[in-house]
């Protein structure tokens, strides 16, 4: 997923959290309430200093393990754990990462701390290949999170792209399609996780909802449901009518909805069948004026344009005694504005 969610979901964008460190000092400094104030030592306030101070992640991870020896009890802990696993969330590179997650959850080992970082460490997992133990953390991670919405998406992502690959495991079929089921409900239901602003989690369910419509609709085609996954395309193509993708698994559903009615009417020569056939034919020639007007120009997706048009052409003259007139306009009625 290209840590999307990860730029959304900045404690600082969604919660407005001060998670800064030296505000702590200055908390614990300012406070004239001793009931308000955590009670922080002298010793406390020194480690904190380093954390905060440490010139690059490793050196605030040398600093968290330093105030963990001595502090770990202390009433700042939390704050402190919060603060180096956004630390984290800042790093790009993967090995690198991995190897401060590892380091972080040797050292706030309980279990709210290591969940602070467990949705990067499995995303993390997913894009490496190594999808049991993703979702062996994933089970950890959602038997306490059941709402994490982010997570969901993770093993929903992953599974369909698996499935496209054709290389995806029965566990992690399960997984995806269990996942992607509860992040659809959620989004459907508008149901915003506490630490979205309302502006935060708009954004992110519009990125995603037509995405999970459309992982939905690959991963129930792979299982031979093909009506709820047209179902489930249709609904994608609703929200973003632009996706090749998406507009491609409508055309061959369609296509093979449309083959079969026609071969039903070969054996049986009923005059509804013909009816519903040459309906289906209308439905498949609108998805691939669409497909068409979606990849004109893109020079990647020449050949799946150019099969595309060749196939539009031949239903659509088919269906107007042999004439393309029209055809043109038909597909500039599907373009982007």
């Amino acid at each position: 997923m290209k840590r999307e969610w990860r730029a959304v979901l900045t404690r600082a964008m969604v919660s407005g959290m001060l998670v800064g460190l030296g505000w702590m000092v200055a908390y614990s400094q300012e406070q004239k309430s001793a009931s308000a104030a955590p009670q922080v030592t002298d010793a406390e306030r020194k480690a904190i200093e380093k954390i905060n101070t440490g010139a690059n992640p490793e050196a605030k991870m040398k600093a968290a393990g330093d105030f963990m020896k001595k502090h770990a009890k202390s009433s700042l802990r939390p704050r402190v754990a919060t603060y180096v696993a956004d630390e984290i969330a800042r790093v790009t590179n993967r090995q690198q990462r991995a190897s401060l997650i590892q380091n972080y959850m040797s050292l706030f080992n309980l279990p709210e701390e290591g969940d602070q970082v467990r949705p990067q460490l499995i995303e993390d997992l997913l894009e490496a290949g190594k999808f049991d133990q993703a979702l062996g953390e994933a089970s950890q991670y959602l038997s306490r999170n059941p709402d994490d919405v982010t997570v969901h998406i993770s093993v929903a992502w992953a599974g369909a792209n698996q499935i496209q690959k054709q290389s995806a495991s029965p566990k992690l079929v399960e997984a995806a399609n269990l996942s992607s089921a509860k992040a659809v409900e959620m989004m459907e239901a508008d149901q915003r996780p506490a630490r979205f602003t309302p502006e935060s989690w708009t954004a992110y369910r519009d990125s995603w909802l037509y995405r999970l419509y459309q992982a939905r609709g690959l991963m129930l085609y792979s299982a031979n449901d093909k009506t709820q996954a047209k179902e489930n395309l249709e609904k994608s193509a609703g929200l973003e009518p632009y996706d090749p993708s998406t507009l491609m698994m409508l055309v061959n559903i369609t296509n093979e909805e449309y083959q079969t009615l026609a071969q039903q009417y070969q054996k049986e020569k009923k005059d509804d069948l013909l009816t519903k056939a040459l309906e289906r034919m209308d439905e498949v020639i609108e998805w691939l004026a669409r497909a068409v007007a979606a990849t004109d120009g893109k020079e990647e997706m020449k050949v799946i344009n150019q099969s595309s048009r060749e196939n539009l052409e031949s239903y659509y003259s088919f269906r107007h005694e042999g004439k393309t007139d029209g055809l043109k306009a038909l597909i500039d009625k599907f373009r982007r504005p």
